[in-house]
């Protein structure tokens, strides 16, 4: 006589597997779903932040570009009124009918010149500021600053501390308008400032201005 054996699937545990496989099939979704999100979030995060960073870095060397350009305009400026200074010094000391003497000291920068304004006797500036450059000003063209005191200046030689040398280099020209060789009534000074600009870029700022002789011969 043969018995049969039947196994009998208690419903129970088959449900409690059924539950189980959900339950890990539910959590690899999860997972997968958390690493997307992760990785969208980071990337939105990250262009929000790009923008104003960006955005700031332009700004600082906006700023500084323009700072350059003021100080790089100043010193045009200073080059020319120097000049002015020492004409208007000329023609008051000038006791020549024919005003000859106004463009003393100044007409050394018929070819380019630098101006070294801390440099006069008796408060007035003469042929001590006014140094004529050969064959092109080079590095005699660097501006120098004192830190301390916020003054520029050139000089023919390298200077020392407390002299800080800056990237603004400046030249003086003279041209003669009414006479080449020997200016009687009117002149042309220009002077030009170069330095770096946003980016680093070279900039020049050049500025002329036309001189008269007060006590021309007539």
């Amino acid at each position: 006589m043969k018995f049969f054996s039947h196994r009998t699937r208690d419903p129970r545990v088959y449900s409690l597997r059924q539950a189980g496989s959900a339950v890990r099939r539910n959590s690899c979704y999860v997972a997968g779903v958390t690493l997307i999100e992760s990785i969208v979030s980071i990337t939105l995060l990250s262009i929000a932040v790009a923008g104003p960073i960006t955005l700031a870095a332009h700004s600082i060397k906006a700023s500084g570009a323009a700072r350059s350009e003021m100080i790089a305009t100043h010193l045009v400026e200073e080059g020319l009124e120097v000049v002015h200074s020492m004409r208007d010094n000329n023609s008051a000391d000038d006791t020549h009918s024919d005003g000859r003497d106004w463009m003393k000291w100044i007409s050394s920068c018929d070819d380019d010149c630098i101006i070294d304004v801390t440099e006069h006797a008796a408060d007035v500036w003469d042929n001590q500021n006014v140094l004529k450059c050969t064959g092109g000003c080079g590095d005699k063209a660097i501006m120098y600053v004192n830190p301390n005191t916020g003054f520029y200046r050139q000089s023919n030689d390298a200077l020392a501390s407390p002299w800080v040398k800056t990237a603004f280099r400046r030249t003086i020209s003279i041209t003669n308008i009414d006479n080449l060789g020997n200016p009687q009534r009117q002149v042309r000074v220009t002077a030009t400032v170069t330095y770096p600009g946003y980016g680093g870029a070279a900039r020049t700022i050049s500025i002329s201005q036309d001189l008269f002789n007060w006590f021309p011969q007539l």
